[in-house]
C-alpha cells in the first residue's frame, strides 16, 4: 500500500493521524500466541473519511 497525503474520498491535503485505541490490535491469522500490532490510520479533517490503515510492527506478520 502506498501512502498518501491527499484524501481518497475528497481529494482534500488536510490529513491527520490517528492510532486504534483499546485492545485493538492487528492479529497474524494462524499465530494464536501473538500479541498482535498496533494500527495507525490516516483520517482526513475534512470529509472524517478513514483510510490508509497500516501497521506499525509488519515484522510480526
Amino acid at each position: 500500500m502506498v501512502h498518501t497525503d491527499k484524501c481518497p474520498n475528497c481529494g482534500s491535503m488536510n490529513i491527520g493521524e490517528g492510532t486504534w485505541t483499546g485492545y485493538a490490535a492487528l492479529m497474524p491469522k494462524g499465530k494464536k500466541l501473538s500479541n498482535g500490532a498496533p494500527v495507525e490510520v490516516s483520517v482526513c479533517r475534512d470529509c472524517g473519511h478513514v483510510f490508509c490503515f497500516r501497521t506499525t510492527k509488519p515484522e510480526k506478520f
